[in-house]
């Protein structure tokens, strides 16, 4: 739909130009600038065609006369220049062809087990940096008459009463956050809290408690289910997705070196190397 958009606003834009040169959109000298090389480099989801239009003209009529009058004094045959674009049109055909062979053949798959004995080898490497909790938090109107029953539903292990808890939060709290099963950052949860909040001794000192803060309009309860404190080793679930593209990319680098040794021991064998 955008290019679509794009094509009638650049048609608005340029219904002057004449039936030969109905495709321009610019031209510098003998240089032309095509509809569809803007069409081509026009992001998905552009917001306003006609600006990202006009833009890219804009931008590419400067680089014409940057380029010009660079063509006047520097020699386009010049080694340097010319190496220099070989060089990065041989790496970039490198790079395609890698990542075809990497979209087509690479198997992305890393199992529970690589992850868990990676973390078991090098669980140093993963230190917290911060603070981490599992908690679920709830926000509620000083107003409310549900506060004690609310305490005891934050805290439960039984499915049907965390059901129960869902409810209630989508009906009358002002915010909440019951996912106890993921890891976030201590930080990230005091700033859910009253602004007063700062004291992280006493929201670290003991597993399964709830904790209580109000402010002028609002209750909020806190409860803790587990923490690890700054300076300890991070547990596996808060670090398993960043282990396991650790592992993706490094089988990347070794799947890349054995296709280039591969290439390369085939061709030594061919007839086609010659070394003097």
């Amino acid at each position: 739909m955008n290019r679509f958009v794009l094509y009638l606003s650049v048609l608005f834009l340029f219904s002057c130009s004449s039936e030969q040169e109905e495709s321009y959109l610019a031209s510098y000298k003998e240089e032309h600038l095509l509809m569809e090389e803007v069409l081509r480099n026009m992001p998905v989801n552009v917001s306003d065609s006609a600006i990202f239009t006009k833009n890219y003209i804009n931008d590419w009529i400067k680089d014409r006369v940057i380029l010009n009058k660079a063509k006047l004094y520097i020699d386009e045959e010049d080694i340097e220049i010319n190496d220099a674009v070989n060089k990065y049109k041989e790496t970039l055909l490198i790079y395609k062809y890698q990542n075809e062979l990497l979209n087509s053949q690479f198997d992305t798959t890393i199992s529970k087990i690589e992850i868990e004995e990676y973390y078991n080898k090098y669980s140093s490497d993963f230190i917290l940096h911060k603070s981490i909790v599992r908690a679920r938090l709830v926000v509620m109107n000083k107003e409310t008459l549900n506060l004690d029953k609310i305490k005891k539903l934050i805290s439960t292990n039984k499915e049907d009463k965390l059901l129960e808890l869902e409810d209630f939060c989508e009906m009358y709290a002002e915010n909440n956050f019951l996912n106890d099963s993921v890891w976030v950052y201590l930080s990230e949860v005091i700033q859910k809290l009253p602004s007063g909040v700062k004291d992280n001794n006493k929201l670290l000192s003991y597993k399964n408690k709830i904790h209580s803060f109000t402010d002028d309009n609002f209750i909020y309860l806190l409860f803790v289910k587990d923490y690890q404190i700054k300076g300890n080793s991070s547990p596996l679930p808060f670090v398993f997705s960043n282990i396991r593209a650790l592992l993706q990319n490094k089988n990347k680098r070794q799947f890349i070196n054995n296709l280039e040794d591969k290439l390369y021991k085939e061709a030594l064998s061919s007839e086609h190397i010659k070394i003097y």
